[in-house]
């Protein structure tokens, strides 16, 4: 169904397929209205057996059960269809649309389409309230698929304002922490991008355990292409998709690095970091922290 007749219905059908855009999905998820006992599998976890195992069954609380997927595969959801009984089943698809061509669901559906930036200021003021202008701008320095993140972000702020906006988004600023760990750890020109970050009044020590951050998510990606494959790293390790691009740099980085050398470098930013808390001159420890890193890589 089209997203307008999506809006008119009252309520939701027992079962319904939402896909298409993220924005969207992400949006009508934090809506979903949960009853009796909910079995949520995400990604890599859907397991079409334990879903029909748990779909099939009535509720403890002699409620009906809920089970919600979200997944970017297609498999054969009519299976679970076929032993749902009067139980709920929510499916969120963030996969290729193309690839929902056979739809057990019939006309329980609705496929969603790229906000405009009327709906995106319409949907974000529905799930939280901001400003309109900060808004806007909020909406200008992101991917519009990570607004709600963000907002969750910012709801913590009082005063929010667009210097704020810069600082707890600034992974997306033309100049952020991540591309400047990226080009450390792919040999490139990484000095000037980090003078431009201490230039704009950043932290060395909130740069440091960014830099930790960023260290242990690759340990974390290295883990799972070793264990597991390439596919859904950053869903699995993250709980979101980065990216493609990005994605692609960062197992490129972290399968290229020998796992023992990942504590060398946890020792580095921990030291660092403990010789920052009795330093006037901390810049010139985050300097020689990066320089440390370098030379191991």
């Amino acid at each position: 169904m089209k997203l307008w007749e999506f809006n008119k219905l009252k309520e939701l059908p027992e079962y319904f397929l939402f896909y298409g855009d993220e924005f969207y999905l992400d949006y009508y998820y934090s809506k979903l209205q949960l009853r009796g006992d909910v079995l949520k599998l995400y990604f890599d976890e859907v397991d079409i057996e334990r879903a029909k195992d748990f779909i099939s069954q009535n509720s403890l609380f002699g409620d009906k059960n809920t089970l919600i997927i979200k997944t970017d595969k297609w498999v054969d959801f009519a299976k679970i269809l076929k032993v749902r009984g009067d139980n709920y089943f929510y499916l969120f698809f963030y996969g290729d649309v193309k690839k929902v061509k056979t739809n057990p669901f019939g006309k329980n559906f609705v496929r969603f389409f790229r906000p405009d930036l009327k709906e995106l200021i319409l949907k974000a003021n529905e799930y939280k309230k901001i400003d309109i202008d900060h808004l806007k701008y909020l909406i200008s320095k992101i991917d519009y698929r990570f607004l709600f993140r963000e907002l969750d972000k910012l709801d913590i702020v009082d005063n929010i304002s667009n210097r704020v906006i810069d600082k707890l988004v600034f992974n997306y600023n033309q100049t952020s922490y991540d591309e400047v760990f990226d080009a450390l750890f792919l040999g490139k020109e990484y000095l000037q991008k980090l003078e431009y970050l201490l230039y704009q009044g950043e932290d060395e020590i909130v740069i440091l355990i960014s830099l930790s951050k960023y260290i242990r998510t690759l340990y974390m990606f290295n883990l799972h292409i070793k264990n597991i494959g390439y596919e859904n790293v950053s869903r699995s390790v993250l709980g979101y998709q980065i990216p493609i691009l990005l994605e692609n740099i960062r197992k490129k980085i972290a399968i290229s690095i020998k796992e023992e050398k990942f504590l060398d470098f946890f020792e580095i930013v921990l030291e660092t970091e403990m010789d920052m808390k009795s330093s006037k001159d901390k810049t010139a420890l985050l300097f020689s922290a990066f320089i440390k890193i370098k030379s191991l890589l």
